[in-house]
């Protein structure tokens, strides 16, 4: 029996203020198993970041994030 897991896509609102910090945390990111894909909109006001989530959940992305002294909180 074989079972694909869904994905989900996860917002979140960061505190990222530069393209070198932002690309830190996507390298960060895209090395974790459950990240298929994950991007940032520098130009929104809350700084969004997307997630395209297989098994990942918002609290660990959120931890990911404050590891590496970023901001980040679920939007929902």
């Amino acid at each position: 029996m074989n079972k694909t897991a869904s994905l989900e896509i996860l917002v979140f609102a960061t505190n990222i203020f530069s393209t070198d910090q932002m690309n830190i945390i996507l390298e960060k990111l895209l090395t974790h198993p459950g990240v298929k894909q994950a991007n940032f909109d520098l130009e929104d006001v809350d700084k969004v970041l997307r997630v395209v989530s297989c098994g990942i959940s918002e609290s660990e992305v959120e931890k990911i994030l404050q590891h590496q002294y970023v901001y980040c909180k679920a939007l929902t």
